[in-house]
């Protein structure tokens, strides 16, 4: 008799156990848009404007006051005289991980290049130290120089697009 009780007791217990199941079920309801919330019009079709035909009129200039002219002027040559870095081109004519060995190239260059008055540079690309030379604004002036550093045995020299200075002081060699 005692088996059969809790027999009676497991399988009211599992009973209970799916009713409680099936209602903590989330139900969801759709809601439809209240009435307070404005309705979105979706029918506007911009391809339907006809605004090809938008023309401009020409640059407006003000006049300028004198002495606002002679300021800018002055700034303009200021920016002008500065040592600022600029988008240009330089020739990249060695490559290694050896910071010595970059640095040896470094001075070869320089003492190959010194009639050219041309600065040459050490930059570090992670793994590698990159020697170029030049500040070049333009690329037909790389071309030039490029030229220059293989008729001086640097044959696998290439252009390489990166930041110059726009008016590089010259680097006196020091003998070492």
């Amino acid at each position: 008799m005692k088996s059969g009780l809790s027999f009676c007791l497991v399988i009211i217990l599992f009973i209970t156990y799916l009713v409680g199941c099936s209602s903590s079920r989330k139900t969801t309801v759709e809601s439809e848009p209240s009435s307070s919330e404005p309705a979105l019009d979706e029918s506007f079709d911009p391809l339907i404007l006809d605004d090809e035909d938008i023309t401009f009129s020409e640059e407006i200039i003000y006049p300028v006051k004198p002495e606002v002219e002679s300021t800018i002027t002055e700034t303009k040559m200021a920016l002008e005289n500065s040592n600022v870095e600029i988008d240009g081109f330089r020739v990249q004519i060695f490559a290694t991980k050896d910071i010595e060995a970059a640095t040896i190239a470094k001075k070869e260059a320089e003492f190959a290049f010194i009639d050219d008055s041309v600065n040459v540079y050490i930059e570090f690309d992670s793994p590698y130290y990159k020697i170029r030379a030049g500040d070049y604004r333009d690329r037909e002036n790389a071309e030039n120089f490029r030229e220059t550093a293989r008729q001086k045995g640097y044959t696998t020299s290439w252009i390489v697009k990166t930041k110059v200075w726009s008016n590089p002081p010259l680097e006196e060699i020091k003998d070492e």
